[in-house]
């Protein structure tokens, strides 16, 4: 029926983001590019990724999430730092991409230490992020009370939101937290980051 009907080709390019496996790809890729690019930039620095948690799954799968802390210069033993940028990321036994669910603790250090390298800048387009003093406790209180008013969130619904990412948190803990009386974890700040767009 359409024989002879011209019909033109449509070249109009998808706003949808990209698939989940594609994107973890594309970290695999300039994973190397940036590990690379930081050595040369910087190096005396250091990157490094710990294990935050493990989630064995009642179906058997097993997640794994990983925190990585970026440093200009290497830390002194014994000396406590702060570093310079940090990031997570997870893996799972049962990821859509076949590389992560084959090597999900692997791949989730790869991809923390990737991401803890362009959030210092390396090989995303901007400048190197700049070296700050270390905040007080009272200073990272007073930034959890205001990122957590400006989120409308009680107390009581930011410890539930933080229990339900595997942190034994009570409204209690926060108290502490936003009275300078318990420190926060680099763990735990990147979470509250992204539940409340707290900033340490």
């Amino acid at each position: 029926m359409t024989d002879g009907i011209d019909i033109p080709e449509d070249t109009r390019r998808s706003r949808l983001p990209k698939p989940h496996a594609q994107v973890m790809d594309e970290e695999f890729v300039t994973a190397a590019e940036r590990f690379a690019a930081f050595r040369e930039q910087h190096p005396n620095g250091y990157v490094e990724a710990t294990i935050d948690r493990v989630i064995e799954h009642p179906d058997g799968n097993v997640t794994y999430v990983m925190n990585a802390a970026a440093y200009l210069e290497r830390p002194s033993l014994g000396v406590p730092a702060r570093p310079d940028a940090t990031a997570w990321a997870q893996g799972s036994t049962k990821d859509d991409n076949a590389i992560i669910a084959g090597s999900p603790l692997e791949s989730a250090d790869t991809i923390a230490r990737s991401r803890a390298l362009r959030n210092l800048g390396i090989l995303d387009g901007a400048k190197p992020a700049k070296i700050r003093e270390p905040r007080t406790e009272r200073q990272i209180a007073a930034g959890v009370i205001v990122a957590r008013a400006k989120a409308d969130m009680s107390q009581k619904e930011l410890a539930a939101a933080m229990t339900d990412r595997g942190f034994k948190w009570s409204q209690a803990t926060i108290s502490q937290i936003e009275k300078g009386e318990r420190p926060l974890r680099l763990s735990e700040a990147d979470h509250l980051a992204e539940l409340i767009g707290f900033r340490a």
